[in-house]
């Protein structure tokens, strides 16, 4: 009786290898199961548990959305790119979106405008990181663009506009050649003379400054018309309450220098009529302690001022002498004056004290 475990027998040979290859096969399939299982394993605990913030680069927004390989190209985590162009660009290694045809020009600093989360809700645009000019994109189209009611201009909206805001403009003004403020403030280009303005030239820097439009300095060779038109207590200052009577020639008596130190060109007055004018109330008369005397101003005062007095024309002065040579108002007799009554005019005659006449 042959071994059924001896060698040499091609049956009994057969019979020994075939239970061994079963479990080969069957600790082969538990090996590879188990390889699977721990490395299913292993990338699920570094997906969970993985700090990317650790990174520099935290993952928000859609950012947390992507799977890791679709950043991380054939397993490369080393020197992954941290700024938004290194993914963000037509034909780059990963497959990200990138800047549409139509984008305004701008530089690749993403972040500057965009968020995270979606391209479509642009935060604030960083003019810095705009190239071109402001009409590139304020068109009215790709950005709001002038309104219909804004003033004729250019597209330089930089020349007025900020980036902070278009409300708060400023137009730099040393360019402009003095004189020709005009052509651009004639109403339709920028603004203008308003309706209530005072008559005057179109040299608008004559008055006001680049600055502000008030308050102003008058040049009054710029204005044109009298200056009533403007002194007439309401667009500027007129008559005071206690100015003589007199007409709204202001230039016949003032400058326009000051008010102060009015002075009345008397060279067309007509000789004996000063008291046409110098009557009280159109302008200064004779005073209470004026001497009795005609209203021929002009026989003894002059033009330039009331007094002195150039001569005293007798013939205009009423009463007897003793009323103003009394020692007071005029020289009066001195002491050594031999007694006499106050009839002057008895010796004396309005020429000179010493032609005494004789008596009788």
């Amino acid at each position: 009786m042959r071994r059924s475990d001896g060698p040499g027998d091609g049956s009994g040979s057969g019979a020994v290898s075939r239970p061994w290859g079963a479990l080969r096969y069957i600790a082969l399939i538990l090996a590879l199961g188990m390889s699977m299982n721990m490395s299913g394993y292993a990338a699920l605990s570094l997906d969970e548990g993985f700090d990317h913030f650790t990174t520099g680069f935290p993952l928000t927004g859609a950012h947390a959305r992507v799977d890791c390989e679709g950043c991380h190209v054939g397993g490369v985590f080393r020197n992954a790119p941290a700024q938004c162009d290194g993914c963000h660009t037509r034909g780059g290694r990963v497959a990200a979106s990138s800047k549409p045809a139509g984008h305004i020009p701008s530089t690749n600093s993403c972040d500057d405008c965009h968020v995270t989360s979606t391209w479509r809700m642009v935060r604030r645009v960083d003019h810095i990181a705009v190239i071109g000019t402001c009409a590139r994109c304020h068109d009215g189209q790709t950005a709001p663009g002038k309104p219909p009611g804004h003033m004729q201009s250019d597209n330089n909206c930089e020349q007025c506009h900020t980036t902070a805001a278009w409300a708060r403009i400023q137009f730099d003004h040393s360019g402009v050649v003095p004189g020709t403020c005009i052509t651009c403030h004639n109403g339709v280009k920028a603004t203008g003379k308003s309706p209530r303005h005072i008559l005057s030239s179109d040299t608008c820097d004559d008055c006001h400054n680049t600055v502000r439009w008030s308050p102003v300095r008058v040049n009054h060779a710029a204005v044109v018309g009298t200056c009533f038109s403007c002194h007439n207590g309401q667009i500027a200052s007129g008559k005071p309450a206690d100015h003589p009577s007199s007409s709204n020639n202001c230039d016949e008596c003032h400058t326009t220098s000051t008010w102060a130190g009015a002075g009345f060109d008397h060279a067309g007055v007509a000789p004996g009529t000063c008291i046409n004018c110098h009557n009280g109330t159109r302008a200064a008369g004779k005073g209470p302690s004026h001497i009795s005397s005609t209203d021929t101003c002009d026989a003894c005062h002059t033009t330039q001022r009331w007094r002195p007095l150039g001569r005293v024309d007798h013939a205009a002065v009423i009463g007897s002498c003793y009323s103003c040579h009394n020692g007071q108002i005029a020289r009066g007799k001195p002491g050594d004056h031999p007694r006499t009554g106050n009839n002057c005019e008895e010796c004396h005659n309005t020429n000179s004290w010493d032609a005494e006449r004789g008596r009788d």
